[in-house]
């Protein structure tokens, strides 16, 4: 009897010893997998491309004037530390720039680096693209006359372009030696989305340098802006209106005499238009009429605008 208990007692032993072991195997795995996954939470790489970024160029002002060169570029961001990479992101907290470095380069067009400076720890970045190419010329500044420059395509029909004047006169033009010697006039045109298509248009606009083949070109003007005044003509003509009874005179009646508000009016279009327009028609159905009446007509005419654009008509009947 005591051996089958020893038996039993052993056997309960082992079976507890398997069932420990099971334990803490599987609390080792457990343990290893969720100290893996910190360790990957620790390591996650953050990344952001910012567009547009402005580049900071860095040279003698006073002597040179630069030209041909981006303005802005690409930057690649990365980071373990996703507080530190929002806070580049945000143009409001950045701390890093984009430098172009020329304060050691002579007249001429030179490809420069472009270098990622003030960028905190943990951060890295890559600028797209890498360099960038950039002119340097001899500063010169130069006044010039200021020319109104109207399209006169882009009157819109019925107007006809008669004169444009500008509250500037003289500017003063910075730009290389080279480019200043190009320069054949400064201009003062209007956007393309501008309408000339009232009696005068007023907009402030910005000046620009141009070759004698009209190639802008790169120069500070002073003042940039100035205020362009166009005058256009509408296109009129005078002409009469001619009178038409239409429908079924009542029978009751011998005739009937209308009185016109007025007798000529002002009609505005393309000059074809005008051109073939010599009187506007006034059209009245007499086919209700059967005492002394007015009416309020529409006046119109097929390719123009007409003015006044309605018309009070007076109709006395003269009965049988």
């Amino acid at each position: 009897m005591r051996n089958w208990f020893t038996l039993k007692r052993s056997g309960l032993a082992v079976v507890s010893l398997v069932f420990a072991l099971l334990l803490f195997l599987t609390a080792k795995t457990v343990a290893y997998n969720g100290s893996s996954n910190r360790i990957n939470l620790l390591t996650e790489t953050y990344t952001h491309t910012l567009e547009n970024v402005p580049i900071d160029i860095k040279y003698n002002s006073d002597e040179y004037f630069i030209s041909g060169y981006s303005y802005e570029a690409e930057v690649y961001l990365a980071s373990t530390n996703r507080v530190k990479l929002d806070s580049e992101i945000n143009p409001d907290t950045r701390q890093f720039k984009v430098v172009a470095d020329l304060t050691k380069l002579t007249e001429g067009t030179t490809k420069v680096s472009l270098d990622v400076r003030d960028l905190p720890s943990d951060v890295t970045a890559e600028v797209r693209p890498a360099t960038m190419t950039v002119t340097l010329g001899k500063r010169v500044t130069k006044n010039f006359p200021v020319e109104a420059v109207v399209n006169e395509e882009r009157v819109m029909p019925g107007y006809v372009y008669e004169s444009a004047s500008l509250d500037v006169s003289d500017v003063a033009v910075t730009s290389d030696e080279n480019t200043i010697g190009q320069i054949a006039r400064v201009i003062a045109s209007l956007p393309d989305e501008t309408s000339l298509s009232k009696d005068q248009v007023k907009e402030s606009v910005t000046l620009q340098a141009v070759s004698e083949q009209g190639t802008i070109l790169p120069a500070i003007i002073t003042p940039a802006k100035a205020e362009l005044t166009v005058n256009l003509r509408k296109l009129t003509k005078t002409v009469p209106l001619v009178v038409e009874l239409t429908g079924q005179l009542d029978s009751s009646l011998s005739h009937i005499n209308y009185e016109l508000g007025f007798s000529e009016v002002i009609i505005s279009g393309s000059q074809e238009a005008l051109d073939e327009t010599d009187r506007v028609l006034v059209t009245i159905d007499i086919s209700d009429i059967k005492k002394d009446t007015r009416k309020t007509l529409t006046l119109s005419a097929e390719g123009v605008k007409v003015t006044p654009e309605v018309i009070d008509v007076k109709l006395k009947v003269t009965k049988k």
